[in-house]
């Protein structure tokens, strides 16, 4: 196995000892300008709720297709797939805090511009595309950045709490974005909806650029190229760090709710926008809850397991959804989607960066977010299905696909992905 400088993490990690678990999540938020982080991210994912939502809701006005839903959706993820190594780089080069300032601000413009056009009623399919594929591109940039700026806030005792923390933001804006933007969507229009996201992210910037931590750089120098291929091949010379990513690249899949939400509430179960604002919801009340039960939790001995058995667990809500039979059934389900989702976003984000040296920290992150993004390329391919046959029917499919290859994982490749993090434990 090939070696890099730092390959063993500097401490063990965990939470500091002799802590009660109830009081972490104070500790955590007496961390110098964690406070002012946490508030200017939960604004980051309400906002992207509200515009998700209204940007889905303004293309099945446009177009019945789900290929094309699934096309939108699938532009919007194939750019982070594309931009994440490469933003991983630029996250271990560059102070963190003026890459959140950069692309927070971007999203800002392209989420005005969306709403002057519609209001304007000058929009049409190609902005569409085009805003999907600029969104992509910022949200690319921000999300190495945005975890490893935890980590350098907080420093490794508390990171388990602190993304936990930060799920939880997650998942308010999951509960009150959707439900607030269909209310403004039903009564004050698209435009009226993204004038709502832009007001949020302008209060994330203010908020960001009261914190004087810029965020350390993790190399030194300029050699982009090369750090790309060396964060790849530590990837690779790492079996249970790939195998672990190997887990996550069944995001492919997950997709599948995320594309076809918008086609269930409204077709298969008449629910309109303000249902589907309720479904969103109820998956945002699963992550706050997974969010804040993890808060309570000692960290993730062995999170090589925690992150294939909640995916393999995600997976299975998005077979138990194709069945659809009814709306307090999917609200179910969407509910227990999002506490899967949260098991695995905590054990992901969390593990990985204990799990790495702090020089590969933004690269390994940004791969990973390259492998996650495959959920919205996915989309079109689930689109696609869909059209040929039935909505149900292509989301049965996109379950049980990613359970047969996990299981697998946890039934031939369990023994190396109990090692990831091992040699932390050991330090």
């Amino acid at each position: 196995m090939a070696s890099f400088p730092g390959d063993a993490p500097e401490e063990a990690p965990g939470q500091p000892a002799g802590e009660f678990a109830h009081s972490r999540a104070l500790a955590a938020f007496r961390v110098p300008h964690f406070g002012a982080l946490w508030s200017s991210n939960l604004l980051q994912f309400f906002s992207s709720q509200v515009h998700l939502l209204t940007l889905q809701w303004l293309i099945t006005d446009l177009t019945t297709s789900r290929t094309l839903l699934g096309g939108v959706i699938a532009i919007n993820g194939a750019s982070i797939a594309l931009m994440s190594a490469p933003a991983g780089v630029a996250a271990d080069h560059f102070p963190k805090r003026n890459l959140l300032l950069a692309t927070r601000i971007g999203m800002t413009i392209l989420v005005l511009g969306m709403a002057a056009g519609v209001y304007s009623e000058s929009i049409e399919l190609w902005h569409i595309l085009l805003a999907a594929l600029v969104g992509g591109l910022l949200t690319a940039l921000s999300q190495p950045a945005t975890q490893t700026y935890v980590f350098d806030i907080v420093g490794r005792e508390r990171i388990q709490t602190a993304v936990a923390l930060n799920s939880a933001g997650i998942g308010l804006g999951q509960m009150c974005g959707p439900a607030l933007a269909g209310v403004l969507i039903a009564g004050g229009g698209l435009a009226g909806s993204w004038l709502g996201a832009a007001a949020g992210l302008m209060l994330a910037v203010l908020l960001l650029t009261t914190i004087p931590t810029a965020g350390a750089p993790g190399v030194e120098g300029r050699r982009p190229l090369r750090d790309l291929r060396e964060g790849f091949a530590y990837v690779v010379s790492h079996r249970p760090l790939l195998l672990t990513l190997v887990a996550c690249s069944m995001a492919f899949f997950n997709g599948a709710i995320f594309a076809l939400r918008p086609v269930f509430a409204r077709h298969v179960l008449g629910v309109g926008s303000e249902g589907m604002g309720v479904m969103m919801a109820c998956a945002g009340l699963g992550t706050l809850l997974g969010a804040l039960a993890a808060t309570l939790l000692p960290s993730f001995r062995r999170p090589g397991i925690a992150i294939t058995l909640s995916m393999f667990a995600f997976s299975s809500c998005i077979f138990l959804y194709a069945f659809a039979f009814s709306y307090p059934y999917i609200l179910a389900v969407e509910f227990a989607s999002g506490l899967a989702a949260q098991v695995w976003q905590i054990s992901t984000f969390s593990g990985l960066q204990m799990s790495v040296p702090e020089a590969m920290r933004g690269r390994v992150m940004g791969i990973l977010f390259t492998v996650v993004q495959l959920a919205q390329v996915g989309g079109v391919f689930v689109g696609r299905l869909a059209d040929q046959l039935g909505d149900q029917l292509a989301m049965g499919i996109f379950g049980a696909v990613p359970m047969v290859v996990l299981a697998g994982l946890l039934l031939f490749g369990s023994r190396s992905l109990r090692q990831l993090g091992a040699a932390s434990d050991d330090a």
